[in-house]
């Protein structure tokens, strides 16, 4: 490894640097042009850093001079670090110096460029020696070092600046557009925005506009509700009518059987008599039609049953640059997805990580991805088994008497926020480490559940029901799975500025009654803090869309039953960009085909 240290100096221009700086404290209109194309992170030298992050703070109050840069260095205590004001003078003495009989616009790119280049110099040597180090790991797995290596290239790219590339498509469309729609009048009367890809079911895409991409879908359903046969129609329509690529990630179902319930969908015929191959010659003929126009598809299915997260990302990847044809993931299901974690006991955690990793997944790819998933076990326990979206999460939920933080002060007690069960926005922590002020939203009423107290002393106890999760020092973990001499998170208030946390013992927990609960939901982040103690929140933050398979008529008619068919209820719970609603569709227990009513 000794070779590695033969370039000692990495590639920079400090003097390129204090040049740009010193012209900015100059002439301070040019700060408009720098600010997008120069940030603070391109510097070379911790103090130009450090004066140009104070410039931009300043450049946002509409103050940029050489006063203002002293007063606002002075403030952070950051003014003899960067050299005093014998520094400040000396940038724009330099300044002068080197731009005085030069054009200005001109020399003005060629400093942001030698900034920049030098830059991406540096990025690249730092993310060849991470890879390089990886890669000496023994236990790190070749396709985790591959998408580490994709990630660092992505990243690279994306900070390339791609000036002045137009084709020629893109400059007709927009002269066209321009001329066509110049009158306000005619703008105002586009068409219903087109369903680039739909779904195939018309209330459905009709409540989200079809598959959008860079979404996260999530459907949800308790055991043998449709949810595989569903994920698995929606393939076939797009295959059918778009010929669109698609790679499914099975965890549960093998391919054999995969292509059984394609070949029936498209088909008609029961997957029974496919298996035991009691068809008729007119049927053999549609079967070998339906093959024929299957293998001509862009169907890429991976049927192992131990599969990881990093896998798929790996997997996808590779798919998606060798063949350039994906256009939507089916994963079933999210519970099965492994990850290799230091927590191994931390379900729950695993779980966020893992839905976080496929969003970013579905946006780096620009694509769709639809997740199955099941629900918890808290539905079985109600009398009203009709599906919420916090039953696509373990967090469990809070009895009424409860208070929530809402800022650094103030608390506010749950019952306070109940009008008519309607949803209403109290505030909260963004995260343990953070305290800046976002929204939390008071979901549904929860009927009754039976609560426990939960205290750690005297001041602070919290009433919660039994599946609840609580911060114990590292992992979450669920209140009914609490013991003796364990350890839980405490929030103190120090100050407004600050947040300290504390370990603290359980003192008890014990039954108190049979109660009213509600769902506290924070969109995004995970922490909660009630009555100084931190909780968990929802695991469906990342999904764009959730909808929840549900048979509300559990009794067939006597037709339903003779014909196999039931009506399935679809609770759109959550659309990111949409309304959320209702719609149903006809299952046919036998070809496993959904159809609208």
């Amino acid at each position: 490894m000794d070779y590695l240290n033969y370039h000692l100096s990495l590639p920079q221009n400090y003097l390129a640097e204090e040049i740009l700086l010193g012209y900015i404290l100059i002439n301070p209109n040019i700060f408009n042009e720098i600010i997008n194309n120069i940030q603070a992170e391109y510097f070379f030298l911790e103090c130009n850093q450090i004066i140009y992050k104070n410039l931009i703070k300043i450049y946002k109050e509409n103050k940029v001079d050489p006063m203002q840069l002293l007063y606002s260095l002075s403030s952070t205590k950051t003014l003899s670090k960067v050299g005093g004001l014998e520094k400040i003078i000396e940038l724009m003495k330099q300044s002068q110096i080197f731009t005085s009989s030069i054009i200005t616009n001109i020399y003005l790119q060629k400093l942001i460029e030698s900034i920049h280049s030098n830059y991406i110099k540096r990025l690249m040597i730092q993310y060849g020696y991470n890879i390089i180090q990886l890669a000496y790991i023994n236990k790190f797995p070749s396709y985790k070092l591959y998408n580490r290596a994709n990630y660092y290239l992505n990243d690279t790219a994306q900070k390339i600046p791609k000036q002045n590339i137009d084709n020629l498509q893109d400059l007709i469309i927009n002269l066209i557009t321009d001329l066509k729609y110049n009158n306000k009048k005619i703008k105002n009367n586009y068409k219903k925005e087109e369903v680039l890809m739909p779904y195939g079911f018309k209330d459905l895409d009709n409540l989200t506009n079809g598959l959008n991409k860079g979404d996260l879908i999530i459907i949800a359903g308790r055991p043998s509700m449709g949810k595989t046969s569903f994920a698995i129609n929606i393939a076939y329509k797009i295959v059918d009518k778009l010929n669109k690529g698609i790679s499914i990630f099975s965890l549960e179902m093998s391919k054999i059987q995969i292509l059984y319930k394609l070949i029936s969908i498209a088909s008609s015929i029961s997957i029974k008599n496919i298996k035991e191959k009691n068809i008729n010659q007119n049927q053999f003929s549609l079967i070998q039609k339906i093959c024929n126009k299957l293998l001509n598809s862009k169907i890429y299915i991976n049927d192992n049953p131990s599969i990881s997260i990093d896998y798929i990302e790996y997997t996808t990847q590779i798919i998606q640059q060798e063949k350039a044809c994906i256009e939507l993931i089916i994963i079933d299901y999210l519970q099965l997805i492994q990850m290799q974690s230091l927590l191994k006991n931390n379900r729950s955690q695993e779980l966020s990580y893992i839905t976080r990793k496929l969003k970013l997944l579905a946006q780096a790819l620009n694509i769709p991805i639809i997740v199955l998933s099941q629900l918890n076990r808290s539905i079985e326990t109600r009398i009203n088994k009709e599906p919420l979206l916090s039953d696509l999460r373990e967090s469990g939920c809070l009895n009424y008497s409860n208070n929530i933080k809402i800022d650094t002060i103030n608390n506010l007690n749950i019952k306070n926020l109940l009008k008519s069960y309607t949803k209403k926005q109290i505030n909260y922590y963004p995260n343990i480490k953070n305290l800046n002020i976002k929204t939390t939203y008071l979901t549904s009423h929860i009927l009754l559940q039976y609560i426990y107290l939960f205290t750690v002393d005297i001041f602070h106890n919290i009433k919660i029901t039994h599946n609840h999760k609580l911060f114990k020092q590292k992992f979450w973990i669920k209140q009914n799975h609490i013991i003796d001499n364990i350890m839980i998170l405490k929030n103190l208030n120090i100050s407004e500025k600050h947040l300290m946390l504390e370990n603290l013992y359980i003192k008890n927990i014990k039954y108190i009654r049979y109660s009213t609960v509600f769902d506290i939901r924070r969109p995004r982040l995970l922490n909660l803090i009630s009555n100084h103690i931190v909780l968990h929140n929802s695991i469906e933050q990342d999904a764009d869309i959730v909808m929840i398979l549900y048979q509300k008529n559990q009794e067939n008619t006597h037709e339903n039953k003779l014909s196999n068919l039931k009506i399935i209820d679809f609770y759109l719970c959550k659309n990111r960009n949409g309304p959320s609603g209702f719609f149903k569709l006809l299952f046919s227990n036998q070809n496993t085909v959904f159809k609208n009513i």
